[in-house]
C-alpha cells in the first residue's frame, strides 16, 4: 500500500511538473513573442511637431500604427526645439542613434550634414513607386546621388494680404493670375507705400508722416531667415552664398545687394516696411506680423495657415509671389521628410514606418498635423477640401501653382558650417532693421569676407 501510495505521489509530482514546465514555457513563448516587435523611435524636435496639439495628434498616430502591426512597434520621442540639437547628438556618441528624424526640413538635414542614410536602395529593392510625389519636393532632398528621405509634404510661399485695408484705401487686391507680368516687386513697393498709414491717416508721400505712431504698413517678410529673404532677387546661386564647389563666397552678389537695398529702402527711404521698434509695436497688437491688422501684406508660407489665420477678425485672400527685378519669379519653399540616421539600427524596419506615414492614407491626417501640403499630387482635391472647410474663401490654385516656382539651390541647403554662416546672414539682415547700417553692399561685402574666412578655415582641415 505504501509502495503504491508512494509511485502516485511520484506521478502527480511528475504531472504538476509537466504542466509547470509547459506553463513557464508557454508563458516564455508569450514573452519572446512580444520581444519580437522591433521598435522604431521617431525623433521629433528639428522642425515643427512640437505643439501641445500636435503632440496628442502624434500620440493618436502611433498607437493607430502599434494597434495595427504585430511586428514593429513606432514611439514618437518629442524634444523641444532649442534642446533637438544637442539631444540628437547625444544619442548618436551614446550609441542609441533613433531609427527615423522627422519632421526635418531641409535646414535640420543641413545641421547633420553626412549623417544620413540613403533611401535608394530601399525604393529599388521594393520597387517603390515614387511617381505620386511632387518632383519638386524629390528634388529638395537629394543629396547628389542620394536620397534622403520621402517627403512628407511641402510649404509653398505666398503673399497673405489684408482685404480691409486694400478697400479702406481703394486700391485693388494683388492679381491671383500667375501669367500677369506686372505683378512684381516695384508695383508691390507702390501699392505698398499707399496702404501704408499712420495713425493720423498719412501714408509716407505725406510730409506730416510720422513712422513712430502707425495704424499699419505696407509690407513685411520678416518671418524668414535672410538667406530665405534673399533667394528670391536672381542670384545666380539663388539660396546659397557660396560657389557650388563650397569654397569661394558669393555673398555680395549684386542680386543680393539689390534686395537687401530694396529691403532697406523700403524700411527706411519709403517707410512701408516695418522696422525693428515697429516689429516690436505690430507684436503688441497680435502673435505675428500680419494678426493684428497692421500689415496689409504679409510673405510667408502655408506653415502660417495654422499659426496665423484661425482667428483673424478681417477678411483675407492669398495672392502669387511678385516677379523680381529681373523679370523671374522665384517663390522659396520649405519642406519636409523622414530621414533615416546612417548610425541607427533596424533600418529595414524605419523604412516600413516611413512608408506607412507617408502612403495616402496617412499623409492627409500627417499634413494637417505638420500644417503643409501632402506632397503627393493625387491628394491635392482631398486635402483642399478640408482646408476649405477650416480656412474658406481662400484661393487656393495660388498656393499649388506656386510649388514649381521654388528657390533651387535652397535657402536652407548646406554650406560648410552652416550654422554660423547662418547666423552672420541673420546678423546682416538685424543691421538693416535696427537702421545700424543701411548700405546694403557695406554690409554684404563685410559678410563676404567673414563667411570666406570660415570657408578657407574649413577646407585647410578638409
Amino acid at each position: 500500500m505504501k509502495k503504491k501510495l508512494f509511485w502516485l505521489s511520484v506521478l502527480i509530482t511528475s504531472l504538476f511538473l509537466v504542466v509547470s514546465c509547459g506553463k513557464e514555457k508557454k508563458e516564455a513563448n508569450q514573452v519572446s513573442s512580444v520581444k519580437e516587435k522591433t521598435k522604431v523611435v521617431i525623433f521629433v524636435g528639428f522642425g515643427t511637431g512640437t505643439n501641445p496639439d500636435q503632440i496628442a495628434k502624434q500620440e493618436a498616430v502611433q498607437e493607430a500604427y502599434n494597434s495595427t502591426h504585430d511586428n514593429i512597434e513606432i514611439e514618437f520621442l518629442i524634444v523641444p526645439h532649442d534642446e533637438a540639437n544637442d539631444r540628437y547628438l547625444a544619442m548618436l556618441s551614446g550609441g542609441n542613434a533613433p531609427q527615423l528624424v522627422g519632421p526635418n526640413g531641409i535646414a535640420g538635414l543641413a545641421q547633420q550634414h553626412g549623417s544620413w542614410s540613403d533611401i535608394s536602395q530601399f525604393i529599388e529593392d521594393d520597387n517603390f513607386d515614387m511617381s505620386d510625389f511632387y518632383p519638386e519636393s524629390i528634388n529638395l532632398f537629394s543629396d547628389s546621388d542620394k536620397l534622403l528621405g520621402l517627403p512628407i509634404g511641402v510649404f509653398p510661399s505666398m503673399i497673405f494680404y489684408n482685404k480691409d485695408i486694400f478697400d479702406s484705401a481703394g486700391i485693388d487686391y494683388p492679381t491671383h493670375d500667375y501669367s500677369d507680368r506686372s505683378w512684381n516687386y516695384e508695383k508691390l513697393r507702390e501699392i505698398a507705400i499707399e496702404l501704408t498709414m499712420d495713425k493720423n491717416g498719412n501714408n509716407p508721400t505725406s510730409p506730416q508722416f510720422d513712422q513712430k505712431n502707425m495704424q499699419h504698413w505696407g509690407y513685411d517678410d520678416s518671418w524668414i531667415a535672410a538667406r530665405g529673404y534673399l533667394a528670391k532677387w536672381g542670384a545666380e546661386f539663388v539660396g546659397r552664398p557660396t560657389t557650388p564647389d563650397y569654397k569661394t563666397a558669393t555673398t555680395n552678389n549684386e542680386e543680393w545687394v539689390y534686395g537687401l537695398q530694396w529691403l532697406s529702402d523700403g524700411i527706411w527711404k519709403d517707410r512701408f516696411i516695418p522696422d525693428a521698434a515697429g516689429q516690436s509695436t505690430y507684436y503688441g497688437a497680435g502673435a505675428d506680423p500680419f494678426g493684428g491688422g497692421m500689415v496689409a501684406m504679409f510673405e510667408s508660407h502655408t506653415w502660417f495657415f495654422a499659426e496665423g489665420l484661425g482667428s483673424l477678425s478681417f477678411e483675407h485672400d492669398i495672392a502669387p509671389i511678385p516677379f523680381n527685378q529681373k523679370g523671374e519669379r522665384i517663390a522659396r519653399i520649405h519642406a519636409n521628410i523622414f530621414a533615416i540616421p546612417e548610425a541607427a539600427k533596424n533600418k529595414k524596419e524605419a523604412w516600413e514606418v516611413m512608408k506607412w506615414l507617408t502612403a495616402p492614407e496617412q499623409a492627409v491626417e500627417m499634413a494637417l498635423i505638420y500644417g503643409c501640403i501632402p506632397a503627393r499630387v493625387s491628394l491635392s482635391d482631398d486635402f483642399q477640401t478640408v482646408l476649405e472647410k477650416e480656412y474658406p474663401g481662400l484661393d487656393y490654385s495660388v498656393m499649388y501653382e506656386g510649388i514649381q516656382y521654388l528657390d533651387d539651390p535652397h535657402h536652407e541647403s548646406w554650406v560648410p558650417e552652416w550654422s554660423r554662416v547662418e547666423e552672420i546672414m541673420g546678423n546682416s539682415a538685424s543691421l538693416v532693421y535696427s537702421g545700424e547700417e543701411k548700405d546694403a553692399r557695406i554690409i554684404l561685402d563685410t559678410a563676404n569676407k567673414e563667411i570666406q574666412d570660415l570657408l578657407d578655415n574649413y577646407w585647410e582641415s578638409h
